[in-house]
């Protein structure tokens, strides 16, 4: 018993450290988000329909529960790099630290499609991805409502990334930040962005790229970037036009008009 003790309890404070971080930045985020998309109003709304406050209370508490696996991952490769089982991660500079994110990102986001899509099949999309679904209209919540299988589709990235990638503690952390900062706004259900840099030819996503893929289904499986969606013939055909009507008012003309 002593040496279970021993060897894992490393683990455990890292996972209670990486859960506070994660639920920390759900709280925060979640309710700074709605408060918001009060100032911006309806005209930035994506969907007209709303989801019921039994929706939106189902999935909050399942993603305070969901984000305990999405931590234990995080923590389980973070562990496993302290032990010294995985690639010998590059030393961290000012100058590697960009490139060393946005490696991650494309990585993660090759992984999140090809898994994303997979889960969508009929023999895994019951028992693994339909949860998530049940928002057509998400919301703020709705980003961490998932099942522990569907986790293990998607979010062991953060568990298995330093085996085959030199990443510093540092940067998978990061990563994992921005995963859930974005992830958070891309379920808001209000388009944020305003201009060339979310549609084509850029890579970068609006808010509405994600939602569309609650209300369509069929469409935008990808998280970070919209370039395995528009090779693959997979992103929604009216997606950079429907991103090119929120072009008339930016958030920041809205809040200050306000």
């Amino acid at each position: 018993m002593d040496f279970m003790l021993t060897t894992f309890q490393p683990l455990l404070f890292l996972w209670l450290k990486c859960y506070a971080m994660l639920v920390g930045t759900f709280l925060f985020l979640g309710w700074g988000i709605i408060y918001f998309n009060r100032i911006l109003g309806p005209e930035k709304k994506i969907q007209s329909r709303q989801s019921s406050q039994q929706a939106i209370t189902r999935d909050f508490w399942q993603s305070i529960k969901s984000l305990i696996t999405v931590s234990l991952m995080l923590a389980g490769g973070l562990y496993c790099q302290q032990l010294g089982l995985t690639l010998l991660p590059i030393k961290l500079t000012v100058f590697n630290a960009i490139p060393l994110l946005l490696l991650s990102m494309v990585v993660f986001d090759t992984w999140f499609y090809w898994g994303h899509r997979l889960i969508h099949a009929k023999f895994l999309y019951k028992w693994v991805h339909k949860w998530h679904h049940q928002s057509y209209a998400p919301t703020v919540w709705s980003n961490n409502s998932d099942t522990f299988l569907d986790n293990c589709f998607l979010q062991s990235y953060f568990l298995f990334a330093p085996f085959f990638l030199p990443l510093s503690g540092y940067i998978l952390v990061a990563h994992k930040l921005y995963d859930q900062i974005s992830g958070m706004i891309g379920h808001s259900g209000y388009e944020y962005s305003a201009g060339q840099v979310s549609r084509f030819p850029s890579p970068l996503i609006g808010v509405t790229f994600h939602d569309l893929h609650h209300e369509k289904f069929n469409y935008n499986y990808a998280t970070h970037f919209s370039y395995w969606d528009r090779i693959m013939n997979t992103i929604y055909p009216d997606y950079d036009e429907k991103i090119k009507s929120f072009e008339q008012s930016s958030p920041s003309k809205i809040l200050m008009d306000s």
